[in-house]
């Protein structure tokens, strides 16, 4: 025999842990925005940014986060290669309480795919190097040791 009130109970403690679920995983959400070790850069200055690094613009409320590799099918060094190839990056920018925007970067040197800069708000983010360049075709390299030389500039108005 079934007993309505202990399927009840059992239908208001599952409903329970899904809201505590969510909750945590809201709250996950938002501690990219609090971190007190993110590194802290300048406007106007090249900065260099590690793969899965979080970043903040010294007096401006503008977050920077390295955030993948999409490709890097660039000419390894000790290959000669007929193309040079590409990398593309992810990078997600949040200017001050707006939402996270992803950026993609594509250092092609072919006319119409190189896209080194992007504007954000009142912000212009540019790529100026990644590093390290592929040694062979075989090389793996983790997101950690990436480098993405980046500048943040601020339009005038």
């Amino acid at each position: 025999m079934k007993r309505p009130g202990l399927i009840k109970v059992w239908h208001v403690a599952i409903a329970l842990v899904v809201v505590l679920m969510v909750v945590v995983l809201v709250g996950c959400q938002h501690a990219r925005e609090a971190r007190a070790d993110d590194d802290e850069f300048h406007l106007n200055e090249a900065f260099a940014l590690a793969g899965g690094q979080d970043a903040v613009i010294a007096g401006e409320k503008l977050r920077i986060h390295f955030d993948e590799v999409l490709e890097d099918s660039r000419c390894p060094t000790q290959v000669d290669c007929v193309w040079t190839g590409q990398a593309r990056i992810a990078v997600v920018v949040q200017p001050g309480e707006g939402a996270p925007r992803t950026l993609e970067f594509n250092t092609n040197p072919a006319p119409g795919q190189n896209l080194q800069s992007a504007q954000v708000g009142e912000y212009t983010i540019k790529l100026l190097s990644l590093e390290p360049y592929p040694q062979t075709p075989e090389d793996a390299i983790p997101l950690e040791q990436y480098r993405a030389t980046l500048e943040v500039r601020k339009s005038t108005p």
